[in-house]
């Protein structure tokens, strides 16, 4: 990815007033990720031997704009503005001496950016002269900002003839991308892109 920033910040708070085992022991957090978008190629997938090569997966013609009526993450890359590599004739078939690799070129276009908020509240408090315990509440994506993943997961790929393809050859209708980076990569793990989350915990040490 071309952007990508962290920033954290950790303060203890002062003291705010005099009303015993309130006023002190206040803690903030916060956990600031900013990150551009990371690119993907668009590609045909084995639905026929476009340009020649006989690998039946290749690159296609860019013969329009790809986020052209693209507004929302149902309609993410307008699939119309790519073509197969070759003329095709009235059977569908690639008219013999048109075949070629396509246009577009590898890792041309960028998914979507990464925005992500995390914030913490901590409460230390002294119960005796030998334990303490830790209150806690961490909000993660604060401002529940929709994060979705690259355009190639989870299939490991852009197949621009996913919804067919005209007569021409270009696709049909839009690619959506509509899961988050943390579960869109084949194996669900924690991570990054979910909905807000609050999290309480307490810890007691002695």
């Amino acid at each position: 990815m071309r952007h990508h920033l962290t920033w954290t910040f950790n303060y203890d708070l002062p003291k705010l007033g005099h009303v015993r085992g309130l006023s002190s022991g206040w803690a903030v957090n916060v956990v600031l990720a900013l990150a551009s978008g990371q690119p993907f190629n668009v590609n045909y997938l084995f639905q026929g031997d476009f340009n020649g090569s006989g690998e039946f997966f290749g690159r296609p013609d860019l013969v329009g704009d790809p986020f052209a009526g693209t507004h929302t993450p149902d309609s993410f890359l307008n699939l119309a503005a790519f073509k197969v590599p070759c003329t095709l004739d009235a059977a569908g078939n690639c008219a013999a001496g048109t075949q070629h690799f396509g246009s577009l070129g590898r890792n041309a276009l960028v998914g979507p950016h990464y925005r992500n908020f995390d914030f913490s509240v901590v409460k230390n408090n002294h119960l005796g002269e030998r334990v303490k315990m830790r209150i806690r509440m961490d909000i993660f994506n604060l401002f529940n900002h929709p994060n979705f993943a690259n355009p190639l997961w989870p299939n490991f790929g852009v197949d621009f003839l996913q919804n067919g393809n005209n007569a021409s050859g270009r696709g049909v209708g839009f690619l959506p991308i509509t899961t988050t980076p943390d579960v869109d990569t084949g194996n669900p793990f924690l991570g990054g892109g979910g909905s807000r989350n609050i999290q309480l915990t307490v810890r007691l040490s002695f």
